[in-house]
């Protein structure tokens, strides 16, 4: 094995700087490659190192020991621990080597003029005691056929995304084969497919006062313009709401003590199911499906944008102008601070909305 000057050289070139991860590093990769009988790692064919961090000492194992994810000779455990394991495919002899926390702790005692920590580390971890620095622990370790270097095994692909998997990593999920993303385990979005949180509006106001015909006639009108429009009704009442028609399978599996009960057809999708609590407005919303724009008819303590119906026999509004109220509709001329529309001005409040409500979509 070369000197430890020479590797920390070599290592720091490749890995962008000298920092103390980079001498722990280097100095771990001597140390498993020394148990697991490999003298110049450089070249070797037999050796595969099992990584648990993506940290800089990292780069120093790869720049000592030759192996890469390439190769497949290095293997990443994300497990967030400062360790690594050296396997010696020829003799099968292997060992896990990982740092002690203590040594950080004592860096200063081995470099005592050091101008910072991290300078300490960089200066002790070169001179510090292997069993001050480390833990080695012989490890009984069996690599499959498939993850070893070479392997080439048959391509599958994935039933839903249609991209290839190879070394056998598709998974089984309900009869078909799935890439482990489509499987559930996703970290990237298709930014084509995204779905923008919906803009929700409220249209508050006393009982009896159109509220309900205000929402008619704006859904047919936001339908034109193009936006998917979604509805939410506040029902005031604390007894049970019967939305289900008596008889049918559904009403019959609820009444049987389903606490969920789900409705498919071709064309249509409805839930029936028991609330423990209140149920907040963001889950009502998020349980539409694809829409830009709710309309929600209540809720009226609600701090979001809401647009109040009034009768011409209200003399208060229900709630107040602030920066939340952004209009009243209501068939008396009111002298106001907020704009106001004529119940039938379908159009112009349907502007309104759309400036005010849907132009950050």
């Amino acid at each position: 094995m070369r000197s430890l000057e020479e590797l920390l050289h070599e290592s720091t070139a490749i890995h962008g700087h000298h920092c103390a991860g980079q001498v722990l590093g280097v100095r771990m990769a001597t140390v498993g490659c020394r148990e697991v009988g490999i003298d110049e790692p450089k070249g070797c064919k037999k050796l595969i190192v099992y990584v648990e961090m993506d940290r800089c000492a990292t780069d120093a194992v790869q720049a000592v020991t030759g192996c890469s994810l390439g190769k497949r000779t290095l293997k990443f455990l994300d497990y967030g621990k400062m360790a690594v394991t050296f396997v010696n495919t020829e003799t099968q002899r292997a060992v896990r080597v990982s740092a002690k926390d203590a040594a950080r702790a004592r860096a200063p005692g081995y470099a005592p003029d050091a101008a910072s920590p991290r300078e300490a580390q960089k200066q002790a971890y070169r001179i510090m005691p292997e069993e001050e620095l480390f833990v080695v622990q012989p490890v009984s370790i069996r690599i499959p056929q498939r993850e070893m270097p070479g392997y080439r095994g048959e391509r599958v692909y994935c039933e839903e995304c249609g991209e290839g998997i190879n070394f056998h990593r598709e998974m089984r999920v309900g009869g078909r084969t799935l890439c482990i993303p489509c499987a559930g385990g996703r970290f990237l979005q298709d930014s084509s497919k995204a779905t923008r949180e919906p803009k929700v509006l409220l249209i508050v106001g006393y009982k009896k006062v159109g509220k309900t015909t205000l929402i008619e006639k704006l859904i047919p009108e936001l339908s034109n313009r193009g936006y998917r429009v979604g509805t939410v009704k506040h029902h005031h009442s604390d007894c049970p709401v019967a939305v289900d028609t008596a008889g049918t399978d559904t009403w019959r599996h609820r009444r049987a003590g389903a606490c969920s009960v789900a409705l498919a057809t071709p064309t249509d999708f409805a839930t029936f199911r028991d609330s423990e609590s209140s149920m907040t407005l963001e889950q009502i919303v998020a349980g539409l499906g694809t829409t830009d724009i709710v309309l929600v008819e209540g809720f009226h303590e609600e701090p979001r944008a809401k647009i109040e119906v009034l009768s011409d026999l209200e003399s208060e509004p229900l709630c107040k102008p602030d920066t939340k109220l952004l209009a009243w509709v209501t068939p008396t001329a009111r002298h106001a601070e907020i704009p106001t529309f004529e119940p039938n001005h379908i159009k112009g409040l349907a502007d309104f909305i759309e400036r005010e409500v849907l132009t950050r979509l």
